[in-house]
């Protein structure tokens, strides 16, 4: 044993350049593997985006939950309420409103005859989250083809139902949208927004390479059929998370789910505040996410790995004259690659003054990530879901 601990040692320590170097370009291989197959499918538009007869438009039930959102819900819905569609709804489930919600909403429905709305009382003795709330909406709604998000939400555009929608006239059960933040001058709102892209890169990519994972209920569609078929959230009720991602994770599949990538299509809301509020939902969506399929897992977990690997292994072996040429080659084509897709990919999804922050954010969100993710294993504090 003492041989071949010593023989293993010196093969190591001479030759743990050529280890290195291996490594590094496993992780530079992998990641041109995400930015050529996935990421760059954003940024490639597809027929489906042209116009449909209004005699192809499916009706849509378009679906707010809210708690306490008074004030988003004067100022968002009339957006909601004034689209360019012809025929739908808006239905709200006011879920134990102690606010003027429900007042606000009896001035409303005299004004707009598209909206609708029930009343979730408040119950001392029975506590729950966002999935009950939206579970009732769906049973209330009138239309077989839902569209859902917040009440902090704005559309960015008044064609944002039918581009939500026209994948449903071409076969599609469910659509995923972009959910973007408001810009703000802040760095706290750059590198928000930065990862919200970055996810969103992330989801609508595989949508789009049929392999879809996750959407977000700030910006998704999908039909009452494959609502019912697998029975609501009851596979996940458990937990306070999921309505979104986790029962995307579970009906979508390579037939089924068209990502939505058209400007007009997106949602705007607004940002968290502070870090600690970002934090918050951050740990909510860690929570959930250790819930999708393995294959699903595998390409998230070694998606950050190997980021960081390309970026520091190849450094590592500049220093070695030896190396410094394969090093470098390593190094710039992940960089040039990096940032030419995404450079293309925040203009398509309309995401203005983050590239110049780009690398250091690809750098740095591993790591905070890691610290949210090691931080939900610990929490169980109880939130409002909103």
């Amino acid at each position: 044993m003492e041989p071949f601990y010593k023989n293993l040692t010196f093969y190591l320590s001479d030759n743990w350049q050529i280890i290195v170097f291996v490594a590094a370009l496993l992780a530079v291989l992998i990641q041109l593997f995400y930015y050529f197959y996935i990421y760059l499918r954003v940024s490639i538009k597809e027929k489906i985006h042209e116009r449909n007869s209004e005699k192809s438009l499916p009706p849509v039930s378009v679906i707010i939950c809210a708690r306490n959102e008074e004030e988003n819900l004067k100022k968002n819905l009339p957006l909601l309420l004034e689209q360019n569609y012809p025929e739908y709804e808006v239905f709200v489930a006011l879920d134990a409103c102690t606010d003027g919600s429900i007042d606000l909403m009896k001035i409303l429905v005299q004004k707009y005859p598209r909206l609708r709305y029930t009343i979730i009382p408040l119950d001392s003795k029975f506590s729950h989250g966002k999935k009950v709330a939206l579970t009732i909406a769906i049973k209330g709604a009138k239309y077989e083809h839902l569209l859902l998000t917040d009440a902090d939400c704005v559309p960015a555009s008044k064609n944002w139902i039918e581009h939500m929608t026209t994948p449903f006239s071409k076969g599609y059960s469910i659509v995923l949208g972009y959910g973007k933040y408001a810009q703000e001058d802040s760095f706290l709102n750059k590198i928000v927004r930065y990862e919200t892209f970055f996810i969103a890169q992330q989801y609508l990519g595989m949508a789009k390479a049929r392999i879809p994972y996750m959407g977000v209920g700030r910006n998704l569609a999908y039909t009452k059929s494959i609502y019912y078929a697998e029975k609501g959230f009851s596979k996940h009720a458990h937990i306070e998370s999921g309505d979104d991602d986790l029962f995307v994770n579970a009906v979508a599949n390579k037939n089924n789910c068209y990502a939505e990538i058209n400007p007009e299509s997106h949602t705007i809301s607004d940002p968290p505040k502070t870090f600690r509020k970002w934090q918050w939902q951050k740990k909510r969506h860690f929570k959930s996410s250790s819930l999708y399929k393995t294959k699903h897992k595998l390409l998230l977990i070694a998606e950050p790995i190997t980021r960081e690997l390309s970026w520091f292994l190849p450094v590592i072996l500049m220093f070695s004259i030896k190396w410094l040429v394969a090093s470098s080659i390593l190094f710039m084509a992940r960089l040039i690659t990096f940032m030419s897709i995404t450079r293309m990919n925040l203009k398509t999804l309309d995401e203005k003054k983050l590239m110049l922050w780009a690398p250091i954010f690809d750098i740095v969100l591993p790591f905070i990530q890691v610290t949210f993710l090691a931080q939900s294993k610990i929490s169980r504090s109880k939130k409002a879901w909103k």
